[in-house]
């Protein structure tokens, strides 16, 4: 199977899990800090199942401790913050900021890997980007708190791509998912160690069980996304290719969590980034 299939595997989880995770999320109860912690945890034994079952390797963290612990912080600090913005901001909303994720990792891929980025890709690239600005403009996004955090987390996310791409030409991407599941949430319940107080105010049967849906889903994006990578994708492929979650996201917002706002204008985003994908494929 190509590293193209497996992306857009990635691509259809990554949207349901935006929309289990705002479901959770705007929840008046929810602690996004803990909540981050917890996500970390339930998606290392998700992934962590799959990695036994085919065959789990040591990490060779000693190897690479500088990219190591680049993608352990970013994804962590990047989590709790797309977590703060799920609280704040509309599925739709937060999933659309996302885009400014693509320009970073390109940047970052370009200059320190120096991977190839053919006119096909570029044109690509752009068209995928336009219909994110098309969205943006349209749907006239308030900025606030929420939207910063959106930004910041999809930004720490895409320097953790980069660290990603070159820790997984040394080693397993399917034993690689759940160790980059476990140090984000090592890294943040070190940093905010008194939030193990608060987890029994907010562990309930129906908060376990979206969380689980949620990591579930993320799981397989996850997976999917690594896999990708490990078959010869390149980062700044995969950034723009990765943003038709966008359309997708928007579009499930609409029947799952009744977000209508500006229809038409999120179809045409739906066609034009439709197009992007193919030639960025």
């Amino acid at each position: 199977m190509s590293w193209f299939i497996f992306a857009i595997i990635s691509v259809v989880s990554s949207s349901v899990s935006n929309i289990v995770q705002r479901a959770v999320m705007r929840d008046k109860e929810s602690d996004p800090v803990a909540s981050s912690i917890l996500f970390q945890f339930i998606l290392t034994f998700i992934t962590g199942i799959f990695a036994l079952y085919k065959g789990f390797t040591a990490p060779p963290i000693i190897n690479f401790p500088l990219q190591f612990m680049v993608s352990a912080t970013f994804y962590g600090v990047g989590t709790l913050c797309m977590f703060q913005a799920a609280k704040r901001i509309e599925a739709s909303e937060k999933t659309i900021l996302s885009a400014f994720g693509a320009i970073v990792t390109i940047v970052v891929a370009l200059i320190f890997l120096n991977e190839s980025f053919t006119i096909r890709q570029f044109f690509g690239t752009g068209l995928v980007l336009l219909s994110v600005v098309l969205i943006q403009n349209k749907l006239g996004i308030v900025r606030n708190i929420g939207t910063l955090y959106a930004i910041l987390g999809t930004s720490l996310y895409a320097v953790a791509v980069v660290s990603d791409t070159f820790i997984l030409r040394h080693y397993d991407a399917i034993s690689y998912t759940p160790v980059m599941s476990f140090l984000p949430g090592v890294v943040l319940l070190l940093v905010n160690p008194s939030v193990i107080k608060r987890f029994k105010s907010i562990l309930n049967g129906r908060y376990i069980r979206n969380m689980f849906l949620y990591g579930f889903f993320y799981g397989i994006q996850a997976i999917m996304y690594y896999l990708a990578l490990s078959l010869g994708a390149n980062a700044s492929q995969m950034a723009p290719l990765f943003r038709s979650e966008i359309v997708l996201t928007v579009l499930l917002a609409v029947f799952l969590l009744g977000e209508r706002k500006k229809l038409g204008i999120k179809l045409l985003s739906a066609v034009i980034v439709s197009i992007g994908v193919f030639l960025i494929k």
